[in-house]
């Protein structure tokens, strides 16, 4: 039976596992039962990632056919490399109109649009989504500064709260586990989940570290409630946390002194870890726990290595095939997606080949400019990475000679990384850079950088209309001419998580607003043009 003939009914159901313009990119324009089929049926819309074309294309769509909002009952926007996709949106149409809408998810709202939304939301009978409780029952503190005396303030307002979660780094009265007993049998009797991590700076000896840790310890914290700890110690702080381990990042180093009650072979306490940092040649043969939903894996040389060769010595490699092979034991490697290789952490093509092969789905590539230039000339790596980096992230941490990039731009992009889809960088200065990329990379779909040059800016100006890619940046470059601007002048370097206090602390970076000319955007969109 041919797919056209099948029942309406069951068209339905396949149109319920394909996005939104994706049915009407294929059956618009097939025949008039196909034409009405797809505006009576629910749609699903998710245009984070999404081509710029085809997210232009469904937004004319829903210009010229005012009845699909009705349609609509998932909605996802995001800022997250487009360039404002949000702000656009909404200056096209009110959210209120869409009256079917039950799933509405806004990723890197920015703050002006929070009372546009807070506005808009009451009109919105059927979401879902948002929801409003008389009496709060979660409560979540994530990377602040909190006194433990404030705090408890303001959990004596919250007696009906139910879960409970705090990662911070704190002071020594944070993980004060007879305080935290008495304020929950007092104040938060029906709490049934607490999940905490407090880090601190290493200010009391291991005895006392140990006494306070075995506060956690007793029948309230195991037998009553089923919560567990586990202590680390590293060279300047420590962190007690509950398990399992519920923040996404982790840490993983040999010089830490731990405790706790999981610390067992194939147990489940990093299972919520996404992002690995790993520093191989400390790594822990005996290492019992295992990582199995990592996604992420960054490579770092730590700051305290210390080796038996000059430490001074560049080219020496941080990493050993007998290291690689021993990742296999604590980590789920065909999970990981993303590879970054720290700045200072140094290895060769083969090395980074070896590597790669061991990690069979990794498509994302971070890495710091300089060692990108000295090791992609090999040609069995040149080819791996064609074939399987689709996004490609280049940072520049150190000063570096800015000639040796700008000679191997049309090799890097032709033949090492023509496939990519994204591409980021932390400053765009020549015009011909950007033009090598967009013309080498035809898959491309978005190009993020954190700061652009004026002559690069008033091109993107110029010829972003033409594009079917998302340019985003964070600045423009406003103190110096494209030829004057010099990296080793450059004092304003772009921050990276260089912790070497083994502090797990999150870095987040306020997006600029972008101002439109509303009109003529829906101008452009009804005429077919791109943003």
């Amino acid at each position: 039976m041919k797919f056209e003939f099948l029942p309406n009914e069951i068209l339905f159901q396949c149109f319920q596992y394909l996005i939104a313009p994706d049915v009407f990119y294929s059956f618009d324009q097939l025949n008039f039962r196909f034409f009405k089929l797809i505006r009576d049926t629910s749609l699903y819309l998710n245009f984070s990632q999404m081509k710029k074309s085809l997210f232009n294309h469904f937004c004319r769509i829903i210009l010229l056919n005012s009845e699909i909002k009705q349609k609509i009952i998932y909605l996802q926007l995001s800022n997250d490399g487009t360039n404002g996709q949000i702000e656009y949106f909404l200056s096209l149409y009110s959210i209120n109109t869409f009256l079917n809408l039950r799933s509405l998810s806004l990723i890197e709202l920015k703050e002006n649009n929070i009372k546009q939304l807070l506005s808009i939301l009451p009109f919105l009978s059927n979401l879902y989504s948002f929801s409003f409780t008389g009496t709060l029952k979660e409560f979540i503190i994530n990377d602040c500064k909190v006194r433990f005396g404030h705090l408890i303030l303001l959990l004596k307002y919250t007696p009906n709260l139910k879960i409970f979660s705090i990662f911070i780094m704190s002071d020594i009265y944070m993980s004060d586990g007879i305080r935290w007993q008495k304020l929950i049998e007092s104040s938060l009797k029906y709490l049934t989940i607490f999940k905490f991590y407090f880090q601190e700076k290493k200010s009391e000896n291991l005895t006392e570290k140990l006494n306070k840790f075995q506060q956690f310890q007793n029948d309230f914290w195991h037998k009553q409630h089923q919560w567990y700890t586990n202590l680390e110690i590293y060279t300047r702080t420590s962190t007690i946390y509950t398990i399992p381990y519920e923040k996404d990042n982790y840490k993983l180093t040999c010089n830490t002194n731990k405790h706790g009650y999981l610390w067992k072979k194939n147990s489940n306490v990093f299972d919520n870890v996404k992002i690995l940092t790993l520093t191989p040649r400390l790594i822990a043969t005996n290492w019992k726990c295992y990582f199995k939903n990592v996604e992420s894996l960054i490579l770092k040389r730590h700051s305290y290595e210390h080796y038996d060769d000059d430490d001074d010595d560049e080219h020496e490699t941080n990493i050993m095939s007998t290291e690689i092979k021993l990742f296999r034991t604590i980590i789920n490697l065909s999970n990981i997606k993303h590879l970054t290789i720290d700045g200072q952490f140094y290895l060769t093509s083969s090395l980074l080949l070896d590597l790669l092969k061991e990690l069979p789905n990794v498509s994302s590539l971070k890495i710091d400019e300089e060692q990108l230039m000295k090791i992609f000339d090999t040609i069995e790596l040149r080819k791996y990475l064609n074939k399987n980096i689709k996004k490609l992230e280049i940072f520049s941490p150190t000063c570096f000679d800015e000639r040796i990039f700008l000679n191997k731009i049309n090799t890097l992009f032709s033949q090492v990384f023509p496939n990519i889809e994204q591409f980021t960088c932390d400053y765009m200065k020549q015009v011909d850079d950007l033009l090598v990329i967009l013309n080498e990379c035809s898959k491309l779909s978005i190009i993020k950088c954190k700061a652009i040059s004026k002559s690069v800016n008033s091109w993107i100006q110029i010829n972003a209309s033409k594009l079917d890619v998302y340019l985003d940046f964070k600045e423009v470059d406003d103190e110096t001419d494209d030829d004057d601007y010099d990296y080793d002048d450059d004092e304003d370097e772009s921050d990276y998580d260089d912790d070497d206090d083994d502090e797990d602390e999150s870095d987040y970076d306020d997006e600029d607003d972008y101002d439109y000319d509303e009109e003529q955007k829906r101008r452009s969109l009804l005429n077919g043009d791109l943003i």
